[in-house]
């Protein structure tokens, strides 16, 4: 598999997040996936959040959207908050 490299530059405030499709193609009973956009919004209710609510926030999202419908894959999210030096 080849991967590329990227560089982008944090400024202090700055927060990040990354996740695995498992959180996008989370799908419901009537086997819709929870997609990106859900994510986004989910990712905006609280734009000022730290990464621990901003994660709780959308696994809450995820779990109330998939409901009892069985988990497929991984749900992986990582989500920080670049403060300076």
């Amino acid at each position: 598999m080849t991967y590329k490299e990227r560089r982008f530059r944090l400024d202090p405030g700055d927060s990040l997040f990354v996740y695995t499709d498992g959180v996008t193609e989370a799908t419901n009973s009537e086997k819709k996936l929870f997609g990106e956009k859900r994510l986004i919004n989910a990712l905006n209710e609280d734009c000022g959040a730290d990464p621990d609510k901003i994660l709780n926030s959308v696994k809450t999202s995820i779990d109330e959207f998939v409901g009892d419908a069985p988990q497929f894959d991984d749900i992986t999210m990582l989500a920080f908050r670049y403060n300076g030096k």
